[in-house]
């Protein structure tokens, strides 16, 4: 099979959906080539006698307009999240100060009130007004960003929970620069505490929910973006593991794993750093060597759903376990209470994430203990659960570690000597589905710039 179209997209996740829909639209002939038997890539919702989880993502952003506006263009109704999280101290929960702004503190008052931080730690965390703007340009990791402006203790007790399972701090130091760059401009600024108020994060639009998400759960829209694809007329085919990728005359040849090629005059690559780097290897090492760089994290998530009538169930979204605390829960989202309608009456559902270290020697059965061994210890004794599910997310999901923006200046140099390719995905600009969707669409018009189209 040797069919030629005007782009080839590898990888059918958000990112490729999102940019073969694009191209699509376009008048381009698109083929899409999914290595897995679904489409969605990390979104996914699982549904059982009246729960429904989502195992991925389980909101979007919507000060960062692209998801938003995508769920609109498709038809898919979205729905605002409850918020108001908690975090564990002393193996008692309490709410997150208030003010936190880019997920760090932005009020002085709340951070030096607060019961989920010590005396000393806080103390130390009320200086950081006074402590001066670092003179180097430079990249620093957020763990060391965290501890200059606001000390150790903030950085264990507050700020570690907040980015670490986010971003990945356990694969790394990450990159202040490639995840949260507007901390540089706030520290010249005259530092990042306020006494009262708290500056707004570039973009927010006032009155608006900061998050949402599609009512049935987040793989309606990927469904819905997946049927969109189909629709524009693009051939979709799953299970098509791609070996390799070379050039064939003016365009690209890609040889798939049972040896059948497919040539397009264009290509975009969607997938996660380490795939795409294994593929594109034969094309040009120079192109493969930043993508092999970037660390790809692992997840695991379990799902636990149980009647909870009687017990004492926090009113929050979920609450976060700093790493000083002990034990292999990282992180615990009450997808009931966060998500209304997601549990049938009388009943809470859980989604407990494991500490990756944790997680990685743990077989299914010993994953499903820890959880509820959690939950115990945060709810009292709990009944039999309703329904359990283990949920294992292995390297996919990309760290931006320091060196990060040299990585993607590198990678920039080496695509620049092949028109005709581009990339897009989570490993690059943004992790967040609003940064995926918006490189998929700037991915996408960069090749509808080359191709001509009907």
């Amino acid at each position: 099979m040797t069919d030629r179209t005007d782009v080839l997209v590898l990888g059918g996740g958000v990112a490729g959906l999102a940019a073969a829909r694009r191209l699509g639209a376009a008048g381009a002939s698109v083929r899409l080539l999914e290595a897995s038997g679904r489409l969605g890539g990390v979104v996914r919702t699982l549904r059982h006698g009246g729960f429904e989880a989502d195992v991925g993502p389980d909101v979007f952003l919507v000060r960062k307009p692209a998801a938003a506006r995508l769920a609109e263009a498709l038809g898919v109704e979205t729905t605002t999240p409850r918020t108001g999280a908690m975090i564990q101290r002393n193996e008692r929960l309490h709410p997150l100060p208030a003010g936190l702004t880019g997920l760090v503190p932005g009020r002085l008052w709340p951070l030096v009130t607060t019961p989920a931080m010590g005396l000393r730690a806080k103390l130390r965390a009320a200086l950081e007004p006074l402590v001066p703007a670092r003179a180097s340009g430079d990249d620093e990791s957020l763990e060391a960003f965290a501890v200059r402006r606001f000390g150790r203790g903030a950085w264990d007790d507050l700020v570690e929970p907040l980015l670490g399972g986010l971003y990945g701090a356990d694969d790394g130091p990450i990159s202040l620069r490639s995840t949260l760059p507007h901390l540089h401009a706030r520290e010249r600024e005259g530092g990042l505490l306020r006494l009262r108020g708290t500056p707004r994060p570039p973009g927010l639009t006032t009155g608006r929910a900061p998050f949402a998400r599609p009512v049935g759960g987040m793989q309606v829209l990927t469904d819905a973006l997946a049927e969109a694809v189909r629709q524009s007329g693009a051939t979709v085919e799953i299970e098509a593991a791609v070996e390799r990728v070379g050039h064939d005359g003016a365009g690209f040849r890609t040889v798939l794993a049972d040896g059948s090629v497919r040539t397009a005059e264009a290509l975009l690559v969607a997938l996660p750093a380490a795939a795409a780097a294994r593929v594109l290897a034969p094309l040009d090492a120079a192109l493969a060597e930043p993508l092999a760089e970037i660390p790809m994290g692992s997840a695991t998530a379990v799902i636990v759903g149980l009647a909870s009538d009687g017990l004492d169930v926090p009113d929050a979204s979920g609450w976060l376990v700093p790493r000083r605390e002990g034990g292999p829960a990282q992180a615990v989202t009450v997808l009931s209470r966060k998500h209304p309608g997601t549990a049938p009456p009388g009943h809470d559902l859980f989604r407990v994430f494991l500490r990756p270290s944790f997680a990685a020697a743990s077989t299914d059965p010993e994953a499903r203990s820890a959880a509820l061994d959690h939950l115990r210890q945060r709810l009292g004794p709990i009944p039999d659960p309703a329904w359990t599910a283990v949920q294992r997310w292995t390297r996919v999901q990309p760290r931006y570690t320091l060196g990060h923006p040299g990585r993607l200046a590198a990678l920039d140099a080496a695509l620049a000597r092949h028109p005709g390719l581009a990339l897009a995905g989570a490993s690059l600009r943004g992790v967040g589905l609003p940064d995926v969707i918006a490189q998929a669409h700037e991915a996408a018009d960069q090749l509808l710039s080359l191709i001509p189209t009907t």
